[in-house]
């Protein structure tokens, strides 16, 4: 992070130059390394190309030093180098190896010095315990060496045709670095280069995906123009929606006030009419009206609504709401999540065994309780009122999640409407179900509060075929 950061404050504030930055670097640093890489596999096969001609040059000086035309030392040609090594040269290497070079009727001995150890020693002595290599064929003993890539000398110590000499191929005979080798370096530098630029923009990246979840992020230093901009323009949209919205409230608390009192009246003057049934009628009209007025306002009040959440057990709740129902003769039941437990009994007599016991969740969560409750009381009523009964189950999922499920008997909820049903005012009088005096509002105000406690709804069927809301919810607000 620390030098992610430190490159990123480098880097353009713009988020479009960082990007362009970002990119050409990325791409500029994958050519370079295949240039280098590519370089040293070239300058690899140069060489070994280059082994026949080296191996021709060896040969025509040998046969020059064997006719008695000893080339002066030290000597250079276009591959070869020779010098005479001093006096007490020992030769030292793990890798030594002897060699032989036959011409003119006789054996020369060499030794084939190594700085290191031979990788394929097999390639100069095919298998052999004592290699010989004819002068007219050093070609190929040039190239094997060439294919160890390794520095080496070969050693020619004194004998009756020539004197000591320490030849090398500076050009051919020196360390390099393999084709495989150089095909991992290569790609574990193009992933560093590829994983390097992409930390980089995943954390000039990091405050829009937080904008993206909230209205504020913890922005940066090196953090773009962009982002900046984006926060502050958002921070002035949530500023002026809270302000229109705290309007709204006081708009609303007042039409509320104002339309309570002539509704009051209304009701009274039409308690005048002598005609029951004209009466009756017209009272329930106002009725409907209080009823759709007192729902729209709490819809729109919701946020003012909701209390503080504090910590509360699920079970009980639920527990508690059911049995309200049951006392008032409505057929509402609870089914808790059980678990098992083993302990081991003793009694005064010595024995006793393993006992297992089954004790309900508490579902201990952090919540709202009166939310909750108006919640689960709102999906209950439907339930009575399409069903005419109720059964709500709770259990734990894994993540530290509960699932409430509310299912009844009733015709449910056609497929294609399970999602438009939590809108706003929305019913379906084409629907058995969803004919009511309702207003639609119940199911919209369900989801609100489900997700203000970071939930879900959904609706579905159980495994016995009867319709079902699931609510999930976490533990922890």
């Amino acid at each position: 992070m620390a030098l992610s950061g430190l490159i990123l404050s480098i880097l353009p504030r713009s988020l479009e130059n960082r990007m362009l930055v970002v990119l050409i670097t990325a791409v500029l640093a994958v050519f370079v390394i295949l240039g280098l890489t590519l370089n040293a596999y070239n300058s690899r096969e140069l060489a070994l190309a280059n082994s026949y001609e080296a191996g021709v040059e060896l040969s025509h000086y040998l046969s020059m030093s064997g006719q008695e035309k000893s080339l002066s030392t030290p000597y250079a040609g276009k591959y070869i180098q020779v010098v005479t090594p001093p006096s007490s040269y020992s030769p030292n290497g793990s890798g030594n190896l002897p060699v032989q070079i036959q011409f003119s009727g006789t054996t020369l001995p060499a030794l084939l010095v190594v700085e290191g150890t031979l990788v394929r020693p097999d390639l100069i002595t095919n298998g052999a315990p004592n290699v010989t290599y004819p002068i007219e064929n050093l070609s190929v003993f040039v190239e094997a060496v060439t294919r160890q890539d390794v520095s080496a000398q070969l050693y020619l110590p004194s004998s009756g045709r020539i004197n000591a000499r320490l030849i090398s191929f500076p050009k051919l005979w020196q360390g390099r670095m393999t084709e495989p080798v150089l095909l991992i370096i290569a790609l574990a530098c193009s992933i560093a280069v590829l994983i390097l630029a992409r930390s980089l923009v995943h954390h000039t990246s990091a405050p829009f995906r937080s904008l993206a979840k909230y209205d504020r992020a913890e922005l940066k230093p090196w953090d773009t123009e962009e982002a900046v901009a984006l926060q502050d323009t958002l921070v002035r949209e949530q500023e002026a929606r809270a302000q229109l919205l705290e309007e709204q409230k006081r708009m609303l608390a007042s039409i509320s006030h104002d339309l309570r009192t002539p509704a009051t009246r209304l009701r009274l003057r039409l308690e005048q009419i002598e005609s029951t049934s004209l009466r009756n009628r017209m009272l329930h009209d106002v009725e409907e009206m209080t009823r759709l007025i007192t729902a729209s306002l709490d819809f729109l009040r919701f946020n003012a609504l909701l209390e503080e959440p504090q910590q509360l057990s699920l079970a009980a709740l639920l527990q508690s709401l059911c049995d309200d129902y049951k006392d008032t003769g409505n057929d509402v039941v609870f089914v808790p999540q059980r678990h098992k437990l083993a302990d081991q009994s003793r009694n005064i007599f010595g024995g006793g065994g393993e006992v297992e016991l089954e004790v309900e969740g508490r579902a201990v969560m952090n919540g709202q309780p009166t939310a909750l409750r108006r919640a689960f009381g709102n999906l209950i009523d439907n339930a009575l009122k399409y069903g005419g009964a109720a059964t709500v189950q709770m259990q734990s999922l894994e993540h530290d999640q509960l699932l409430i499920s509310i299912s009844d008997p009733g015709p449910g909820i056609p497929q294609h409407l399970h999602e438009k049903v939590f809108e706003p005012f929305f019913r379906n009088d084409s629907s058995e179900r969803t004919k009511s005096s309702s207003v639609g509002l119940g199911l919209s105000i369900v989801k609100q509060i489900v997700n203000a406690h970071g939930g879900d709804i959904s609706l579905g069927e159980t495994s016995e075929g009867k319709f079902c809301i699931f609510v999930t919810l976490p533990r922890e607000l």
